[in-house]
């Protein structure tokens, strides 16, 4: 046998060996989600952590029970979703018995009707779990097998699905999703994801989340339709009056507010006067006002020398969240913590809100919300302002 069959035999070897590893990972993660898949009812407990590069981690409890329901052809499964942050006694609570979606406020006794049923049990394990297969479906090679490793004590297979890999601005940018799984059970003990991105940001930016979970219960006999109807006793939640929800009209003064900003320099409104002033309503987190800095920097630029401000109001961030997300943005306008009494005076319940002040102190235009022309309309605005329209 020559040297050239040689090569071309261990080749062929080594295709079907990687193509069998390949299977059998792919083997490993389908048995996971057909055994979830199997049971008429399971819960799970997790913890759930998340962590920008510039704000402090975020950590919350949750808790997920699900009920296979075949005729339910939206979701296949009826569900119940509590969870706990900021030191909540009380878990908010989630229902979905096939129609419209149900949050539970026990705090006050109320419930509201939404549907947001879909993205609530996307975001669930089973819901990551089913897109994780219909994208491997597509991408196999994206699955890579790594190291076993050990999880809140279990031996645990280790797999990583290479979602995105790219370049920005020759800055590397990724989307990895780990997922740990029981090596005895077959359960999933965490799923962690790694994104360096500028999807959310001006910047390049790290993120990563993760969830462990734990305290699966399989096949309880109290789990039937009736455990995801509403409670007896419960009444509907109130919207505020509308006088209470209405932005400010155009024409009015605008309220006079006193804050300091993440240099801890004392700034009132009125100190602007005689300038055209954009608010700025936003939190760190929130993905339409993160991605509005873009635009803001360039009116900022574009009439630094027209008696303009830009005054960026943290509806709810205390500085040192507020001055993180300055310094990694890059954000060169003024920023202000712990603005969330200033946002009800101006009735700024959703972020972003932006509130444009002409020179005599009095509110021009109002813009709710993020859009991709806001950039273009913001600028007709100052324009006409500064023509004196």
């Amino acid at each position: 046998m020559n040297f050239e069959k040689i090569i071309k035999i261990f080749a062929i070897l080594w295709i079907l060996l990687v193509a069998l590893n390949g299977n059998a990972q792919v083997t490993i993660f389908q048995n996971t989600i057909d055994k979830l898949e199997g049971y008429k009812n399971f819960s799970v407990q997790y913890v759930y952590k998340q962590k920008e590069e510039f704000g402090d981690t975020l950590i919350n409890e949750q808790k997920f029970v699900f009920l296979k329901k075949t005729e339910n052809k939206e979701l296949g499964y009826f569900f119940r979703h509590e969870f706990k942050y900021n030191g909540m006694k009380l878990p908010t609570i989630d229902l979905y018995s096939g129609t419209d979606q149900i949050s539970i406020f026990p705090t006050d006794s109320t419930y509201q009707k939404s549907n947001q049923q879909a993205m609530t049990f996307n975001q669930s394990l089973l819901g990551q779990l089913a897109w994780i297969r219909k994208f491997l479906n597509k991408n196999p090679s994206k699955l890579i097998k790594a190291q076993d490793t050990i999880v809140n004590g279990c031996k645990s297979y280790h797999f990583i699905i290479d979602i995105k890999d790219t370049t920005i601005n020759e800055d590397h940018a990724y989307t990895l999703r780990h997922l740990f799984i029981d090596k005895v059970t077959g359960l999933p003990l965490r799923i962690l994801n790694r994104v360096r991105t500028a999807d959310f940001s001006k910047q390049v930016s790290n993120y990563y989340t993760e969830e462990n979970y734990f305290n699966y219960q399989l096949e309880q006999d109290v789990i039937d339709a009736a455990y995801f109807a509403v409670p007896a006793g419960l009444h509907p939640f109130k919207e505020k009056p509308i006088e209470q929800t209405t932005l400010l009209p155009p024409g009015t003064l605008a309220p006079e507010w006193t804050l300091y900003d993440t240099e801890d320099r004392k700034t009132s409104l009125s100190e602007f006067k005689n300038k055209i002033v954009l608010l700025d309503f936003f939190f760190v987190g929130c993905v339409p006002c993160i991605k509005s800095l873009a635009a803001l920097e360039n009116l900022r630029e574009k009439y630094k020398n027209k008696n303009f401000e830009i005054l960026s109001l943290s509806t709810r961030d205390n500085k040192k969240l507020v001055k993180e997300f300055k310094e990694s943005q890059h954000i060169k306008n003024k920023m202000y913590p712990n603005a969330g009494d200033v946002a009800n005076l101006y009735r700024a319940h959703e972020a972003p809100t932006f509130y444009l002040i002409d020179k005599d102190g009095k509110i021009s235009n109002v813009v709710k919300g993020y859009s991709n022309d806001f950039e273009n309309k913001m600028s007709g605005l100052i324009n006409a302002l500064l023509r004196g329209e």
